[in-house]
């Protein structure tokens, strides 16, 4: 086993200092983001916590640059970059599990952490968890996660595991870390140390080939953020770590749940330089790499909540829809309503106004009838003789009896 270097030894005796800060320099605790792998954490390594909110959950993609062909221009995008996909979720404040899709092809693996002790809940302890990487089938997995492959025999593809990995042990990987959070001003700062097998500390027997620098003992991780807030719904975390094999840097952005990070993993490393070591290996490790991270953050019974609520609004939507297209029509139908009642209204006003007329007509000649009656009457009773014939009467009105 190599010694540790002074650095390394003072850097671990430090945070080993602030896992133990007093209990009035702790902070409540801002999410950590997910890791380029494996669920919340730093950059590669897992912190001691858990998300207070019940069916909080972590979905993770990210891409790492590795150019590992002799010429790199002849690299696609494809080829050049391994990505990866996670989602993890955690329950009851005290465990979390996820799935993890290491590359293209895909390989995969499960992961969980269970949490011993929340942080503040003896005195001046950490927080203290357990957990388990790469619980699967695919047991040759390195630190990259690029030992296996498939590769196109005859008619099909079939998975491959490259010769170099033969010596890797890694399903499970199993670990303990500690973390510990402090307020500094505006800012919120976290210190984390743990200590792993597999994934942490299996070389699979090929050395320097696999690791050259940046080991501090093996198995041993450890790592610090500091969190900032710009606004009220953005925070800007900056990670540095040793994830067991070699030191890593960068910054996440977050909004409302929608994180972006960039890193640098490997920065020891340097570039890359195959011409001291012109092994196939050293196109893969012992270089500095670019690595870029996209996630969302949420909540499984919120984003259910919110189906089911845009579910009711699209139904109400609908339903508002048809109301609105109802009354269109219901509103056309009045319109043709009002114009056949207008036109029937005239209708009857003009044949109550010929009725009137005839009526008036008839009322008329009532009167000159009964004013020549009158006229006649007037002319019996004098005693004179009719110059004309009477006309004839109304045959409702009966006879008038002659007078003597």
């Amino acid at each position: 086993m190599r010694t540790m270097p002074l650095g390394g030894a003072l850097v671990l005796g430090a945070l080993t200092a602030s896992l133990a800060a007093t209990p009035a320099l702790r902070a409540q605790g801002n999410p950590y983001p997910a890791t380029l792998q494996f669920g919340t954490g730093l950059i590669n390594i897992p912190v001691a916590w858990i998300s207070p909110t019940n069916a909080d959950v972590w979905l993770q993609t990210s891409g790492k640059g590795i150019p590992y062909y002799v010429d790199p221009s002849e690299m696609n995008f494809a080829t050049k970059v391994n990505t990866n996909v996670s989602i993890e979720t955690h329950w009851l404040g005290r465990f979390s599990v996820g799935v993890s899709a290491y590359s293209q092809n895909p390989e995969y693996g499960f992961f969980g952490q269970a949490l011993l002790l929340k942080p503040g809940q003896f005195a001046f302890l950490p927080a203290i968890a357990v957990g388990v990487r790469n619980v699967g089938k695919y047991d040759k997995e390195d630190r990259l996660l690029v030992a296996h492959d498939i590769e196109l025999q005859g008619t099909g593809y079939e998975e491959i595991v490259g010769s170099y990995a033969d010596g890797f042990k890694t399903s499970p990987t199993v670990y303990g870390v500690a973390s510990q959070n402090f307020q500094l001003g505006g800012a919120e700062a976290g210190v984390s140390l743990g200590f792993g097998n597999g994934l942490f500390s299996d070389d699979g027997d090929l050395g320097r080939e696999y690791n050259d620098k940046g080991q501090l003992a093996s198995g041993l991780f450890l790592g610090t953020r500091f969190v900032f807030h710009p606004s009220l719904n953005t925070t800007l975390t900056v990670l540095g770590e040793n994830d067991g094999w070699d030191w890593n840097a960068g910054v996440v952005g977050d909004w409302r749940g929608i994180s972006l990070g960039v890193y640098g993993t490997e920065l020891e490393e340097g570039g890359k330089d195959c011409t001291t070591n012109p092994s196939g290996l050293c196109r893969v490790y012992n270089y500095s790499k670019l690595n870029v991270s996209l996630g969302y953050n949420g909540n499984i019974v919120d984003i259910s909540r919110g189906v089911i609520l845009r579910g009711r609004v699209t139904d109400l939507t609908r339903e508002a829809k048809r109301l609105r297209a109802e009354i269109t029509a219901r509103e056309r139908r009045i319109i043709r309503l009002e114009a056949e009642l207008r036109r029937a209204q005239a209708g009857e006003l003009a044949e109550i106004a010929r009725r009137r007329q005839e009526l008036e007509r008839q009322i008329t000649d009532e009167r000159e009838a009964i004013k020549r009656a009158v006229e006649r009457l007037e002319q019996l009773e004098r005693g004179r003789p009719p110059a004309t014939p009477p006309s004839n009467p109304p045959q409702s009105s009966g006879t008038i009896p002659p007078s003597y």
